[in-house]
């Protein structure tokens, strides 16, 4: 009875063990898949035409409020104080309006960024879901951030499945 009852004891601690150990771990470099990928050269491209677009229309209006400024220079000694001060009121208006729009575009910059790498990062993921379902993975972590990678590295797997020839 005695030996029964360790002999269970036993096979209760070592099966979870077992359980623990039986499950597949691997770990994936999303951020080098990314770069590696078609949609990324062009995103990048889309990108870089975006910010040279909101550069060009900074340019143009940073240009208007010099040669205002230029203008109010030249004029300046024949105005009147009144005239001067709302001339000077203008400019600082416009440098101002200047100063938002160089915001909005750097916002806008980012969102244009964020959209088009989130749609890449989700045809990522996609594919370590299905390689993992299909691989029986019970985890997939990001390489980049552990400390220590244990388990198999998958990165090339997620390649094959995006259609993107391994590196050797």
């Amino acid at each position: 009875m005695k030996n029964t009852i360790k002999s269970t004891l036993i096979a209760l601690l070592i099966f979870p063990a077992y359980n623990v150990n039986a499950q597949k771990l691997g770990h994936v470099n999303s951020q080098a898949i990314v770069q590696e990928m078609p949609d990324y050269e062009s995103a990048r491209q889309e990108l870089e035409s975006y910010k040279n677009d909101l550069a060009k229309e900074l340019e143009m209006y940073q240009k208007l409020i010099m040669e205002f400024a230029q203008a109010y220079e030249q004029q300046k000694a024949e105005m009147s104080q009144e005239s001067r001060q709302r001339k000077e009121a203008d400019l600082m208006e416009r440098q101002q309006n200047y100063e938002k729009k160089a915001y909005e575009a750097e916002q806008k910059l980012q969102q244009k960024e964020q959209e088009l790498l989130q749609a890449i990062m989700m045809k990522v993921n996609n594919a370590v879901k299905e390689l993992a379902k299909a691989d029986g993975y019970s985890y997939i972590f990001e390489l980049t951030t552990l400390l220590h990678a244990g388990g198999d590295d998958i990165s090339d797997k997620v390649r094959k499945k995006l259609g993107i020839s391994t590196p050797n």
